[in-house]
């Protein structure tokens, strides 16, 4: 007997899930700031059967970078820092190379740093290891020259957090932001922490899925668990402007200006793309066993949430949700 689903929206994310073989994920659904719809599909561990649901506890990944773009704005908005500052004013030894590396390049992948930290990514190790490792590598291009994407930049804002704050980084997020907020979930991926409703990654190898080991590592570059409610609810303080300022969240948002004065559609932690009147802020985020993507309407109050627990073209799921909203 042929499954019967709710609407539209269920039918395409099963029909996606199918499609690329994901085993579980969960969506949420944002309009006129209201949580529309939040669901789970498939399943969260397909070893014990557990089905996924707006509950599941996924990583995040790269979407965590908004929120410790978030975090910097707001220790802007306290008066501790300022954007344009040299990240050297807030992070003592730091080689001579970096010197005109500000935090907004940090922020906006402009800073000329190697990619990622040069360490094995499946091994455990700290901030400072990843920093010490990095230090005498040269830069690969001028700060402000450009755009590249840079994971290693936010493990440093994150380092930068802990030096203002004296709070680890995600510390800092629970006190201002999740607790305020009622984001119960979510918090600093830690393989030694038990947590109900955590999904399982998965990989395809040929035709077979694959468990895939949870890396050990948890930096602000991409470092947090979460469900898709508790992202709902974070996306309800980027419209309300319960925590940040109007015009602390509107920086969110701004295009970064290169060193030719020309713009290019990056903001804090955030794609831009579209046009005046139709802007539109995204972010992806994947690691081992995991895709995530966070779509928003920047003129209209839409927002749509994906996560899943195989590395898979989650954007287009969101776009497919967005056209049956």
């Amino acid at each position: 007997m042929p499954q019967v689903f709710k609407d539209a929206i269920d039918s395409f994310v099963e029909q996606e899930r199918a499609n690329q073989r994901i085993p579980g994920l969960s969506i949420a659904l944002v309009s006129g700031g209201k949580l529309r719809k939040a669901a789970g599909y498939g399943q969260l561990n397909v070893e014990t059967g557990t089905p996924a649901t707006a509950e599941t506890v996924y990583q995040l990944a790269s979407v965590t970078k908004q929120v410790i773009a978030a975090a910097v704005v707001l220790l802007e908005q306290e008066g501790q820092l300022t954007l344009t500052d040299p990240v050297a004013k807030h992070l003592p030894g730091t080689p001579a190379s970096w010197e005109k590396i500000t935090l907004l390049n940090l922020l906006t992948h402009t800073s000329g740093l190697v990619t990622d930290e040069p360490l094995d990514l499946a091994k455990s190790y700290t901030e400072a290891d990843a920093v010490a490792a990095v230090k005498p590598l040269p830069l690969r291009f001028a700060p402000g020259e450009r755009h590249s994407y840079c994971n290693f930049g936010f493990v440093l804002l994150g380092e930068v957090i802990r030096q203002r704050t004296g709070q680890r980084w995600d510390e800092f997020l629970q006190t201002r932001f999740f607790r305020p907020l009622n984001m119960s979930t979510t918090r600093r991926h830690n393989l030694r922490t038990v947590v109900t409703g955590r999904a399982a990654g998965y990989a395809l190898e040929g035709e077979a899925l694959v468990n895939v080991p949870s890396w050990t590592r948890d930096f602000a570059s991409g470092g947090l668990l979460t469900t898709v409610g508790d992202l709902a609810k974070w996306d309800e303080m980027l419209r309300q402007g319960t925590i940040l300022k109007p015009e602390s969240r509107a920086r969110l948002f701004e295009p970064v200006v290169l060193n030719n004065k020309k713009t290019y559609p990056y903001g804090l932690g955030w794609n831009l793309v579209g046009e005046p009147g139709k802007r539109i802020a995204e972010h992806g985020g994947s690691r081992p066993g995991f895709a995530t993507h966070f779509w928003r309407e920047l003129d209209g109050d839409r927002s749509v949430i994906v996560l899943a627990n195989r590395g898979a073209d989650v954007g287009r799921i969101a776009q497919g949700i967005v056209q049956r909203a």
